[in-house]
């Protein structure tokens, strides 16, 4: 299963500190920062516009124009963004202090639920045990948040 994001991008965000908590407010999730710094990095989030189109271009980067790959993650994009970034269900739990204003979780929903049709819709070629998918459905399979927080479509 190809990496949806250069290997530089994460690590950059990773290494990048917290931001501070402002007054009032709980402090924010360090997944759902690390997943808004990528799409920062990648552009796909600027200036906290989602872009769809920059998405479905830098995803798409990582799959070499292999055919199975780019139907899956054109899927993944347009359902992704609709069901993620067009649901503005956290407002309500930002305005009630449940999560912080910083990092709101659409970056890291957007990116949970593209891993997860990507992993339910793996082309039966990558299933074979060589260095596909077999490690990712291992490492989803084991994950305790993903499938909790994503509505796979």
């Amino acid at each position: 299963m190809p990496l949806l994001l250069p290997p530089p991008v994460v690590e950059l965000c990773m290494r990048r500190p917290m931001p501070p908590v402002l007054p009032g407010e709980v402090d924010p999730l360090p997944y759902n920062c690390l997943a808004e710094c990528s799409l920062n990095v990648t552009r796909i989030l600027m200036n906290k516009q989602f872009r769809v189109e920059q998405a479905r271009k830098v995803l798409l980067a990582r799959v070499d124009n292999d055919r199975n790959w780019t139907a899956i993650i054109e899927r993944a994009v347009q359902n992704c963004y609709k069901q993620q970034i067009l649901n503005w269900f956290y407002l309500q739990e930002v305005a009630q202090n449940k999560i912080s204003s910083q990092c709101v979780p659409s970056s890291s929903a957007f990116m949970g639920c593209v891993f997860a049709i990507m992993y339910r819709d793996c082309p039966t070629e990558n299933w074979i045990g060589l260095e596909y998918c077999s490690p990712m459905v291992s490492t989803l399979n084991n994950c305790k948040y993903l499938f909790k927080l994503t509505t796979i479509i």
